[in-house]
């Protein structure tokens, strides 16, 4: 039932998925949502990064998630990070989450990658850091987000 794709092998889904991203972690901030929805066209290129991937339940797509060189303009030595976690909320709690991490992990460590990265969401940050420590990510350190919050920043080591 649960199926996950590139980006890139359904194109046509990239403004579904950047308004996805706008409604989530944009809408209240200053950025235009063309910007987000071009940032998405970049995602749906083949083989690059950014990249994204979207998760259907059937023939709906329910869910995304991005891999980025860099997520974190003060952590410009760490690459890649994994970024845009989002599953419909009444999709949650089906696994689907899990899932699309998975596939991330698996693409990053076929790339070569020996560590991926990512920073948590300020505004659920007890619950997000519970949710992926759980799944094997590690604390790596603690920063200001690019909108002047403190963060902290974990990472999981691939194979």
């Amino acid at each position: 039932m649960l199926k996950i794709y590139p980006l890139f092998e359904r194109k046509s889904l990239y403004p579904i998925l950047a308004y996805w991203s706008y409604n989530n972690w944009y809408l209240t901030r200053n950025v235009p949502f063309k910007y987000v929805l071009h940032e998405y066209k970049r995602r749906a290129e083949p083989e690059s990064l950014p990249c994204s991937f979207v998760a259907f339940w059937g023939e709906l797509p329910v869910g995304m998630i991005s891999i980025k060189e860099t997520d974190m303009l003060r952590r410009q030595e760490l690459s890649p990070w994994l970024s845009a976690l989002y599953v419909s909320p009444e999709y949650r709690k089906r696994g689907i989450g899990n899932e699309l991490i998975n596939t991330v992990l698996n693409h990053c460590s076929r790339k070569g990658f020996k560590h991926l990265f990512l920073f948590i969401d300020i505004r659920y940050i007890t619950h997000l850091e519970k949710y992926y420590k759980e799944r094997g990510w590690i604390f790596f350190d603690e920063e200001t987000d690019s909108d002047g919050n403190r963060t902290k920043i974990l990472f999981h080591e691939l194979p």
